[in-house]
């Protein structure tokens, strides 16, 4: 086991590094003297939850047992959970029904999804979508309640757009491989498509760590 997880971390820089960048920020964090709210406390149990559960990934593969179906449960278990977290920073009560809407659509999709055999793989393309459109709403909200004066201190800028840079290039990605060069179904360009995911992954925990950079500057 141990010497294909090392296979894999040495084949797959990216990967890993992907797998590693959460742990570095909780350690940064745990460290630090950086206070945090309670929103800035969900994002940091995203971070946890995100590390934790990317382990089991790798002990599975590394013993060669199917993870196909808890790669896509955690999948979208982990979008819920991002798409939940602005319902508690944006303050519209029109916009916090839409994301209750949004959440419970996700959710029986996702049970529904799991009496199918084989598990439907395209369903993720409708979790990454569900997050653009309440990305936009809160981006939304900073403009039309102007309340944030100092946005690049303001630590939901950084993280909103790296979630919404995850979402969007993770799907465009997905969508061009599915849809053009995977049909060729060669060894060499699946691994340069994951590893462009891992890389989406990347930026968007990359812009959550400004994000706590941030967590002590005055944005109002």
């Amino acid at each position: 086991m141990i010497e294909k997880i090392i296979y894999l971390g040495t084949h797959y820089p990216i990967m890993a590094f992907a797998t590693l960048l959460p742990f570095f920020i909780l350690l940064a964090i745990s460290f630090s003297k950086i206070s945090l709210d309670s929103s800035m406390k969900i994002i940091h149990i995203y971070v946890i939850l995100f590390f934790l559960s990317d382990i089991p990934l790798w002990i599975t593969t590394g013993l060669k047992i199917n993870n196909v179906i808890y790669n896509h449960v955690r999948e979208v278990l982990l979008s819920m959970y991002l798409i939940g977290i602005y319902y508690f920073i944006i303050n519209s009560k029109l916009k916090q029904r839409y994301i209750i809407g949004t959440e419970v659509f996700l959710a029986v999709l996702g049970v529904a999804s799991l009496f199918y055999k084989p598990y439907p793989s395209s369903l993720i393309f409708i979790y990454k979508i569900a997050m653009i459109p309440v990305v936009f709403l809160h981006f939304h909200s900073i403009i039309s309640e102007l309340r944030i004066t100092k946005l690049l201190n303001y630590p939901f800028f950084w993280i909103s757009s790296g979630v919404l840079i995850f979402s969007c290039g993770s799907l465009l990605v997905t969508l061009f491989y599915r849809y053009t060069i995977g049909a060729f179904h060669d060894a060499e360009t699946f691994k340069l498509y994951s590893q462009f995911l891992d890389f989406m992954v990347v930026i968007m925990f990359i812009f959550i760590g400004v994000g706590f950079l941030n967590a002590n500057k005055k944005y109002t």
